[in-house]
């Protein structure tokens, strides 16, 4: 395949954009943008994120509901997709269906401990067969955007508002000469990497509720047995989630998840030992955990033609994400872990701080 680009000066507030070329001439667009950002873009406001942020908390559900039906017709309509056939005339490809600003999801967004504004906006469709040469333009509302186009054999970097025409083979044969093989792993490398930023750095209470399983666990097994169960629980609600057949709203789980870090952050303090209901205990908060990280599935979205890959890979990537906390505490507090002072002077202190944490959110959470 043969691309051309260049790249021009843009500002530091940046949206990210991803294209990937797909088998079959199919393709996926995914927008990463600050919604904060995009509503006062929206608003033609210049508010303070405080401020924005406590105006949209008094919005109604249906005066919310219509603020994302407005921004996203404005996204769909000035987005397009231009592209030139063998004759070198040249048409566009509208970007609609657009997905993944949603109601709840902006609300996960406004809650103050949530630090990361950023939303995907996600659309798919055919690219034409006879296609030789493929541009995209984005919204004004979308501000500066650096765009990445992705296959499995190349990928390149446009970092200006409005893509350069990129060039496809003769054949317009990128993605349909591309083997099953290569169009998965294509797949499988996206969702574990969003799998794992969930974690790391994004996830603070996941992060504190494995540290807070760790603390207590002075052997390498124990851990092994409470990770597993927490990892088995939330893989069968995360992918019940995400199939529609459990469906809690997050002012409920949320609240209950920090809960969960809290109850194992006390327990630490008052138990010198596992306890026999330790296990079925952490089994079902990783039944809480799941809706969460199914909730922010639901709001990347998931590909149809890989639904169930992608399902997958987003959970590998939370495990890696989860194992890495553990290998950095471990590599922290190897020097010390045997020490007679350890349980004094590092699991309580640090135990006492994870469940004021949690309990911050807890409380924050239901109000």
């Amino acid at each position: 395949m043969l691309l051309s680009f260049y790249t021009n000066a843009h500002s530091k507030d940046v949206n990210q954009a991803r294209l990937y070329l797909l088998e079959q001439g199919s393709y996926q667009l995914i927008i990463s943008v600050d919604v904060l950002h995009l509503v006062k873009k929206h608003q033609n406001t210049e508010a303070k994120d405080q401020e924005l942020i406590n105006n949209l908390r008094q919005f109604s559900l249906i005066e919310t509901q219509k603020l994302l039906a407005e921004i996203t017709q404005t996204i769909s309509e000035h987005s397009v997709i231009l592209y030139e056939d063998e004759k070198l005339n040249t048409h566009k490809l509208a970007i609609e269906s657009l997905s993944g600003l949603t109601v709840a999801g902006l609300r996960n967004k406004l809650h103050p401990n949530v630090t990361n504004k950023t939303i995907n906006l996600i659309v798919s469709g055919d690219i034409p067969r006879n296609t030789v040469k493929i541009a995209v333009k984005f919204s004004e509302l979308l501000g500066d955007v650096s765009l990445t186009v992705s296959s499995p054999i190349q990928t390149m970097v446009l970092q200006n508002k409005n893509s350069d025409y990129f060039l496809l083979d003769s054949k317009n044969s990128v993605s349909r000469n591309l083997s099953s093989y290569q169009q998965q792993l294509l797949v499988i490398t996206e969702y574990i990497y969003q799998g794992f930023v969930h974690i790391l750095p994004q996830g603070l209470d996941h992060i504190l509720f494995v540290l807070a399983l760790f603390l207590l666990a002075t052997r390498t097994s124990t851990l092994l047995w409470q990770v597993s169960a927490f990892t088995l629980a939330h893989t069968i609600t995360l992918a019940l989630g995400i199939f529609g057949v459990i469906n809690l709203p997050s002012s409920l789980v949320e609240p209950l998840i920090a809960l969960s870090i809290a109850y194992v952050a006390i327990e630490n303090i008052y138990h010198q030992k596992l306890s026999k209901w330790r296990l079925p205990v952490v089994f079902a908060f990783g039944l809480l955990h799941g809706l969460g990280f199914a909730s922010v599935l639901v709001q990347l979205g998931l590909p149809e033609r890989s639904y169930v890959t992608s399902l997958l890979s987003f959970n590998v990537g939370v495990e890696l994400g989860q194992v890495t906390v553990i290998v950095l505490a471990l590599l922290a507090t190897m020097w010390c872990r045997s020490k007679p002072w350890y349980r004094k002077h590092v699991v309580i202190p640090l135990s006492l701080c994870i469940s004021a944490i949690a309990l911050f959110w807890f409380f924050e959470r239901i109000l």
